[in-house]
């Protein structure tokens, strides 16, 4: 779906399960937690980014390829993240985003908390669930060209996952 890239920055990478598969000269695997980047560094990761997804440290216009796998639904307002996307992708470049929907297990709730146990500890992480419609309109409003958008299902009768292929280019 995907062609090889030069620079490929893995936006919320988690434990570097994508980010391995990803093809690129350079893999850069952006997480703001220090913890999910030490995973990723086991699984053979190598070049790591401690940062929040709305303040990127990388120069405008330097990635050739992003990639969201299930990191933008954890924002309340994913406006500011997508805005610092626009900024740091080059011009043609492309992004790869994917969310959660909306889901009959959650009473079809917009925003939810799930909580786990990690280590023994109890984890909270916030899910805003997007309508099926939702996320191919918030790329194209932000600017992005859409060349691909589609809901699919993974372990469920009903579609609860969406992903999104666009390109950035200029309006002129």
């Amino acid at each position: 779906m995907l062609d090889k890239a030069k620079i490929l920055v893995d936006v919320g990478c988690g434990s570097g399960q994508n980010c391995i598969a990803a093809k690129a000269d350079l893999k850069l695997c952006l997480d703001f937690s220090s913890k999910q980047l030490n995973e990723a560094r086991k699984r053979g990761c190598e070049d790591l980014v401690l940062a929040d997804m709305e303040f990127m440290p990388l120069r405008s216009e330097s990635a050739d390829t992003l990639l969201y796998i299930s990191s933008i639904h954890h924002l309340r307002d994913p406006s500011a993240a997508l805005m610092e996307a626009k900024r740091v992708l080059k011009e043609g470049g492309s992004i790869m985003v994917t969310v959660w929907l909306v889901q009959p297990k959650y009473f079809f709730k917009r925003n939810i908390v799930i909580t786990s146990y990690v280590s023994g500890r109890r984890v909270e992480r916030f899910y805003k669930l997007y309508l099926p419609w939702e996320l191919k309109k918030t790329m194209e409003r932000v600017g992005f060209r859409t060349v691909f958008s589609k809901n699919y299902k993974v372990n469920s009768i009903l579609p609860n996952n969406s992903i999104y292929l666009g390109k950035k280019v200029s309006l002129s």
